[in-house]
């Protein structure tokens, strides 16, 4: 691939590394907001989840933003909203100001978790299209052991507006970046800019893949998108639509974001009870984040999605019958804090492998062209939807039933997501988006939708 690609998704993913920063460095600012603002285990809880929630309400925009005015424009409004709102958590004087600023950064999450891999995913090549698209999962990966350096590096001075505020300068740059950024020429074909839409696939991929790319948008060009209601009316588009929610459902409920927010919440619970040991044991696991989500980008488009995912959520739910355990069993609180590290290493590991890259690549990849805007609008939508009872809950959960209840929830919704991909998740590696569309409105069954 010539090197325009990797820029052009490389910037595109600056959006992820914000969208992983913003939800990673509330875990250690929250060591001090919560003493700083005297909260409750419920106010802690809205304060985390006023991104999520955020990004539940700028993915019900999303899809209609992303049609009136593009993939890149509705990135340059992602990166303002996360300057904004960066600046504005670092400024808050109250919890309420501070939900607020959370909402606003959460407006930006949702808008750029839509916009950014289905802008990567429309310029990419099939053959590539896996990795390229989990650029903006490893971004995530950064973005979320950055917040982590940041918050061990600002503990000893308890500078938890430093945390929040650092956010502001990938914001600027990504602001700046996106302006030098092509349009989706499958955006310029729906809105009859051919011309520039062919410019930029030869310029991308070539005379020859330029061609073959444009026939098959051309095939399918003519649909006309639908509504939501006609979505639901029409059995073969429905099946479709409740694949993708299932997917962005369950990758987050088998437990990720309560590890993202709360694990020096958890680690304090343990024997690792310093506030700078919590951190630094998080920091691990956010390395561990990023280095498998690099391993994933090379084997996406090699193994396939459908056996990565398999794999991990594998993993996962041993973790997780593990971690169980432990909190029920271990008496010892150095050697349950040294267990719950590494079984969560282990799950976080197999994550990145699977339901990180999955939750958003399988939706950008599923949908026929005329429903993608209502389908990936609402998978978004089901995926913070999801994000914000676990953020919301999961403190009430250790709170009111114990650790060992909170992570078997989690044990019991991965063993059901195992047999619900086993038995419906298709194989799309190396399968264009057009030949996606063809086997869906061909009434194949779901799990035969790359075949």
């Amino acid at each position: 691939m010539k090197w325009q690609v990797y820029f052009i998704c490389s910037v595109a993913a600056l959006a992820g590394l914000l969208f992983g920063y913003d939800v990673g460095v509330i875990s250690g600012a929250m060591l001090y907001v919560k003493q700083v603002f005297n909260l409750t285990s419920a106010e802690s809880g809205i304060i985390v989840g006023g991104v999520p929630f955020g990004a539940l309400l700028g993915a019900l925009i999303c899809g209609k933003l992303n049609d009136w005015i593009g993939r890149k424009y509705a990135l340059l409004i992602t990166a303002v909203l996360f300057t904004a709102g960066s600046l504005f958590c670092a400024t808050a004087l109250s919890a309420e100001t501070l939900v607020i600023g959370r909402m606003i950064l959460g407006l930006a999450v949702g808008i750029g978790s839509f916009s950014a891999p289905l802008y990567i995913s429309e310029l990419s090549h099939k053959n590539h299209r896996g990795g390229l698209v989990t650029f903006n999962q490893l971004a995530i990966t950064i973005g979320i052991l950055l917040a982590y350096v940041m918050n061990y590096l600002f503990s000893f001075s308890g500078s938890w507006r430093w945390m929040m505020g650092f956010g502001a300068i990938p914001g600027v740059l990504l602001l700046v970046l996106v302006l030098f950024m092509p349009r989706s020429p499958r955006w310029l074909m729906l809105n009859a800019r051919r011309a520039e839409a062919e410019a930029i696939l030869k310029r991308l991929h070539g005379d020859a893949y330029a061609k073959e790319e444009l026939a098959e948008i051309d095939s399918v060009l003519n649909q006309k998108s639908m509504s939501l209601v006609s979505v639901l009316r029409n059995p073969g588009f429905f099946k479709v639509l409740s694949l993708g929610i299932m997917v962005s459902i369950l990758t987050q409920a088998v437990g990720i974001n309560a590890i993202i927010y709360y694990a020096p919440t958890v680690f304090e619970t343990t024997g690792f009870n310093q506030v700078t040991i919590a951190l630094l044991a998080t920091a691990g696991i956010g390395l561990i984040n990023v280095l498998f989500t690099i391993i994933s980008v090379f084997l996406l488009d090699k193994i396939g999605r459908r056996g990565m995912l398999m794999f991990g959520l594998s993993g996962i739910t041993l973790s997780l019958i593990i971690i169980t355990a432990a909190f029920n069993y271990t008496q010892s609180s150095m050697t349950l804090a040294w267990l719950v590290l590494i079984c969560m290493m282990l799950f976080v590991a197999c994550q990145a492998l699977s339901t990180g890259p999955a939750c958003w690549l399988i939706p950008s990849e599923i949908f026929p062209m005329k429903v993608r805007g209502v389908g990936m609008g609402l998978s978004v939508a089901f995926n913070w939807g999801t994000n914000v009872v676990v953020a919301m809950l999961f403190p009430l959960m250790l709170t009111g039933l114990g650790s060992t209840w909170a992570f078997g929830i989690f044990l019991i919704i991965a063993i059901f997501a195992l047999f619900y991909f086993y038995r419906f998740l298709p194989e799309t590696k190396g399968v264009s988006l057009e030949q996606i569309e063809a086997h869906a409105l061909s009434g194949k069954p779901l799990r035969m939708l790359g075949r």
